[in-house]
């Protein structure tokens, strides 16, 4: 088997060198090459233990995960995988892990790497790991301490997956997955699927590796969304003490049928010239996709309601007249009627592909003792955002033909609606008679009745960079001395075409559009209690009818000026380090320099609106790390990063209204959000195979970006003798400041020596197989939200930022069993920031104000059984806590959202030879 030496030519600084570090140190007196870190035995307890290594020789501050470890719970994507490591809290979207949030920071402050090459995201700067299945992945470095080799925009650290390699497994070698499971609600069928094939040729200089992985599952989700509440000014309450009452708007269904998946494939090829010289191709492609088929029912309660008088509710109810919307003298905001609400139904066919295709030509030398590692790299992303067939329904403008509702929003965990007969008798209404379908009441084509959509935001990038490294002596000691440079072209633009048709364009051509063309005659498959019944509608009537009226020229393109944009990038960087080694440690030290650029274009209104901008900053950072023994490190660590705004946040699209003398858009101007961190870690190694660490940590923010409203200041919207500069634009801004705060703590260790060292009795040494991991993450984070419109500045958590995530496993290994009982939990976190106002002296949210995701826990059980050393047999439970998605609106008062996904089973084989 090859060394590691390969990868570490000339890296000696931590980053994308960690995965060349050699794993077989004396930590635990093993003398096994730890190679790509598969293992065998305890598979639980020894990967752990070569990623412990890994940890340990490290000059800066990372966790990882190594190549068991990955298949070892049920973790399918990256996420998930890397959810489990101590300061990672997960963001999930319908039950699947999709971002990062690491040690309390935004999503997109933390990065993303193949191989140490820094990569784009098809979502942006948002690096999404749904769309990365773990099966690619030989280790997963979290690089949690930022080095001036990694790029610049590494505020919060990086996520750096390495890839299997040929030569460092040498010969001949093929392992493999396939399972197959169940999905709780709705019955749908789970499939995982893998194989890997690798071998070595020309007296093992010459590597060829290919691999490929196929997921999906079938699953249909119960939700339900009351959003969003309004307070006086936005509503229809005007009664003494409206400021205190938030009323639901709306109530909504979302019924969904999805089918989820993601595709990877890996092809490299690698040649050792000789030990000083080896040169490598890949191609990483990664592919999630989703098929939602959306039957949602919207109950618009505000929809013809009127404001209510400023008096005091009358002795006596009088006659509804109204809607009844927001009267506090016959409803409460948790309880009661509305006559004549109206539906709005939409069925949409929707299909997101996004997909990640990152190709990577690079070498790593020795020369003349000087080490030079290049890299040419070229990504292709796109989120894609099709569309096949999407129809639009509501109830028609006849009281009498919409149903009155009963609403119950006293539970927090199920809001629920009834649905009645409304009678008008002399222009008053009531209600009459119980309907348990909501085909009891007409829907007719409304809007753009039906529509096809063909939309994506493609990227394009080019890289390259280069790293050199020299071995010398600085103050009488060894001294590494590195540096390198890095350019790197990025171009993101939306692509979107959109062709409909309106109720009466549909008339025109002669078609009578109702809801039974595309009815499906199942029933609903999720497990809520809805109050109504109903039929999904059928995915292949809707696309098949969209096409066919697309062909016949029914349907109509759409202008789609006023979302085109099209973001350039260019990064022009260089960095300088030194390593100092001495007999207690080692310091680490350096900075580098980013320059960017941007370009970007967009439509406002038929003008084409064309800007630039560009920002240069320096990113100092040292890193100490003190052996006070050899089992025992102290880390200290002073960084810089900065986070740019998103594509899309950059781009010049503007609309406005000269009424009212506003405009919103994006901003060119946004500056990128800075922040200045310190890390100081404590590190115990244990014998035989385990580590206690604690850690504290700082950073201090600065120019936060959140939605606010000031001058636009620019004289590229003047028109027809209009002065526009002195307009409101309300965009994203930098402006606020702040910081995170946390401690980390993670303990790790199989309990067979402690066990053992009781001399229990022969027939108890079954319990020597126990091992245990858990680790704690405490943050508090406060930013400050600027004043804006009389509103005061506001002090908030980060949105991403937990005050307490926790993971905790146990596991047992003997015998041949691998089993692992595993329990994530995190509690409520910000997702965005809202629009509030003074209402008689207070402030209250105009609508939901901030939104927060509520507490979040999985429980997830794993069992393995080795026939031998190659078959493998596995089960995986996962989501048994059957755990809601939950949000709400500024309190816990207000949940907005609730969903549930199901708890879902696999079973199948691994095999490895």
């Amino acid at each position: 088997m090859h060394s590691y030496n390969r990868r570490a030519r000339g890296a000696l600084f931590g980053g994308a060198a960690l995965a060349a570090i050699a794993c077989a140190t004396a930590a635990w007196g093993q003398e096994a090459e730890v190679g790509e870190l598969v293992v065998t035995g305890r598979p639980i307890a020894d990967s752990e233990a070569a990623a412990i290594a890994i940890q340990q020789a490290s000059p800066s501050l990372v966790s990882v995960v190594a190549a068991d470890s990955v298949g070892r719970l049920p973790d399918q994507n990256i996420a998930f995988a890397v959810g489990r490591l101590p300061g990672v809290a997960i963001e999930r979207d319908q039950g699947q892990a999709r971002y990062v949030n690491l040690r309390g920071a935004r999503i997109n402050w933390t990065t993303l790497s193949f191989d140490g090459v820094s990569v784009v995201s098809p979502e942006g700067r948002s690096s999404r790991f749904d769309n990365i299945p773990s099966a690619l992945a030989s280790q997963i470095i979290v690089e949690k301490a930022v080095t001036p080799n990694m790029p610049g925009d590494t505020v919060a650290g990086n996520i750096n997956i390495i890839t299997q390699s040929a030569l460092e497994r040498g010969g001949l070698h093929m392992a493999g997955k396939a399972g197959i499971g169940y999905v709780a609600l709705g019955g749908g069928e789970e499939v995982d699927l893998s194989l890997l094939v690798s071998n070595t040729f020309m007296d093992d200089r010459l590597g060829v590796l290919l691999q490929a992985s196929k997921y999906h599952r079938n699953m249909v989700t119960d939700n339900w969304e009351t959003d969003p509440w309004q307070t006086a000014g936005a509503g229809r309450d005007r009664r003494a003490g409206s400021e205190d009452r938030r009323w639901a708007r709306e109530f909504e269904n979302k019924l969904y049928r999805l089918t989820r998946g993601n595709t990877g494939a890996t092809a490299k090829v690698e040649y050792e010239f000789d030990a000083n010289n080896t040169i490598f191709a890949s191609s990483i492609y990664t592919e999630y996709t989703d098929e939602e088929l959306r039957n949602n029912y919207i109950f618009r309660f505000d929809n013809g309601s009127v404001n209510t008088p400023t008096t005091a509710c009358p002795a006596t109810p009088a006659a509804q007249t109204t809607s009844g919307f927001a009267d506090i003298c016959i409803n409460t905001p948790d309880k009661g009627t509305v006559y004549g609400t109206q539906i709005t139904a939409n069925f949409n066919s929707l299909e997101t592909r996004e997909y990640n295709w990152t190709n990577t030509l690079g070498g790593d030398h020795l020369w003349n003792g000087w080490g030079v590692s290049w890299r040419l790299n070229y990504t292709e992303t796109e989120d894609g955002m099709d569309a096949p067939g999407r129809s639009n329904f509501a109830s028609p403008s006849d009281i009498a033909l919409r149903p009155t509702v009963d609403y119950d929003f006293t539970n927090d965990d199920a809001h629920i609606v009834a649905l009645y007969n409304t009678v008008v008798t002399n222009g008053v209404r009531s209600k009459g008679a119980r309907q348990y379908s909501i085909d009891a009441f007409p829907l007719v084509p409304t809007g753009t009745a039906i529509s096809t959509t063909d939309a994506g935001d493609p990227t394009f990038a080019y890289t390259g960079k280069f790293d050199i490294t020299r071995d010398t002596e600085f103050l009488g000691g060894p001294f590494a001395l590195g540096f390198g440079g890095l350019y790197s072209a990025r171009t993101k633009k939306h692509n979107e075409v959109v062709y409909g048709a309106t109720a009466a364009q549909l008339t025109a051509a002669g078609v009578n559009f109702t809801y039974d063309m595309i009815r499906n005659t199942k029933p609903y498959m999720g497990g809520e209690a809805l109050g109504y019944q109903f039929n999904y509608f059928s995915k292949s009537a809707l696309d098949e009818l969209a096409n066919d009226l697309l062909r016949r020229g029914v349907l109509v393109r759409a202008s789609n000026l006023a979302n085109y944009y099209r973001s350039q990038e260019q990064i022009l960087a260089a960095y300088a380090m030194g390593r100092m080694d001495r007999d207690w440690g080692n310091v680490v030290f350096g900075a580098r320099v980013e320059r960017t650029e941007n370009n970007a274009q967009a439509y406002s209104g038929t003008n084409l609106i064309q800007v630039s901008s560009e920002e240069t900053l320096v990113f100092p950072s040292a890193h100490i790390n003190w052996d006070i023994r050899p089992d025992m490190k102290i880390r200290l660590g002073v960084t810089t990063g900065a986070s740019r705004p998103d594509y899309d946040d950059l781009r010049p699209n503007f609309s406005f209204n000269d009424a009212a003398g506003t405009i919103s858009g994006g901003n060119p101007d946004a500056k990128s959000e800075k922040a200045v961190g310190v890390d100081l870690y404590y590190e115990w190694y244990l014998r035989p195979r385990g580590i206690i660490s604690a850690g504290i940590y700082h950073k201090q923010l600065t120019d936060v970006l959140f939605n606010q409203a000031d001058v636009f200041g620019r004289d590229i919207l003047n028109s027809g003798g209009v002065d526009r500069s002195g307009y409101t634009l309300t965009t994203l801004r930098n402006g606020g400041d702040g910081y995170i705060t946390g401690v980390e703590l993670a303990y790790s260790q199989p309990f067979e020596s402690y066990i053992a060292a009781l001399n229990p009795p022969r027939w108890l040494e079954w319990t020597t197989g126990f091992g245990f991991q858990g680790n704690i993450n405490l943050n508090d984070s406060e930013v400050t939200v600027p004043a804006v419109g009389g509103v005061p500045e506001r002090k908030i958590p980060l949105p991403g930022s937990s005050d307490l995530v926790y993971n905790v496993s146990l596991y047992y290994e003997k015998y041949g069993v691998s089993a692992r009982l595993a329990y994530q939990f995190r509690t409520e976190w910000g997702q965005s920031v809202g629009e509030y106002q003074v209402l008689n002296g207070k402030v209250v949210p105009v609508t939901n104000g901030d939104i927060y995701w509520d507490d979040d826990e999985e429980l997830d059980l794993s069992i393995r059984y080795s026939f031998n050393d190659n078959i493998e047999w596995f089960f995986d439970a996962a989501n048994l806590t059957n755990d809601a998605g939950v949000r709400y609106g500024d309190t816990p008062a207000n949940p907005i959202e609730n969903e549930n996904f199901g708890r879902r089973y696999m079973m199948g084989l691994r095999f490895n030879f």
